[in-house]
């Protein structure tokens, strides 16, 4: 039998097995901001029609890794108090955000919301409830927190980013409009601090705010401690 009769007779390889979950998975791992049909039926090893079977688009598949990231979090983990309970998600969210590039954009341009983020807010609000809080007090402190979080997330995964500049970030770039300009600049020191305090320690910035953003929290309720 020659060679080529040989090839003719092997048996094709069983399908590669995907599902939602599995493709879920995949968009996490090469990136949301990445994520594409075409890359993740590569890295699956199947051809990208075949997703179709599983999820409606891209969207769908954003969606559902969203909702895969965020319900791996426990969003109520023991706490002593209302703040150190509102402090520690609030960490979680930002260290989900980059652990995963591109999924706090992704959670603010999806036209639906994952069930796992409604069910982990809804968590985050019965909870204070729970330390005393008044139900809408509480669904106001949550979101307040969580947005002030994820776009704090994406400004620094924009300062992150290459410019059109060859070898310059967003950060280099903007850096420049920071500087003092020409003497005498009555507002050099306010221009120092400021971009020190943005893009010096983002995270502690962030954290800054997020003190700030509790103590007006404490002032709703100054009988709960």
């Amino acid at each position: 039998m020659s060679e080529k009769d040989d090839r003719s007779e092997q048996k094709p390889g069983r399908p590669a097995r995907i599902s939602r979950a599995a493709i879920a998975e995949c968009a996490l791992e090469v990136g949301l901001d990445s994520a594409t049909m075409v890359t993740i039926a590569g890295r699956l090893g199947v051809d990208h029609s075949s997703l179709y079977r599983h999820v409606k688009g891209r969207d769908d598949i954003i969606s559902a890794a969203i909702d895969v990231a965020v319900g791996r979090i426990d969003w109520t983990p023991p706490a002593r108090d209302w703040r150190e309970a509102v402090e520690m998600t609030a960490e979680a969210a930002w260290a989900m955000y980059e652990s995963h590039p591109g999924l706090a954009e992704a959670i603010r341009t999806l036209e639906t919301t994952p069930p796992a983020i409604v069910r982990a807010f809804a968590a985050m609000c019965y909870r204070l409830e729970g330390f005393g809080f008044a139900r809408l007090d509480a669904i106001l402190v949550v979101d307040t927190v969580m947005d002030m979080t994820n776009d704090s997330a994406v400004a620094l995964r924009r300062l992150r980013q290459p410019t059109q500049k060859k070898g310059q970030t967003v950060e280099v770039a903007k850096a420049e409009a920071w500087k003092p300009m020409e003497h005498p600049d009555t507002y050099a020191a306010i221009r120092a601090a400021t971009w020190a305090a943005y893009a010096g320690d983002p995270k502690g910035w962030w954290r800054r705010k997020l003190a700030l953003v509790l103590a007006g929290a404490a002032a709703l309720h100054p009988d709960i401690s």
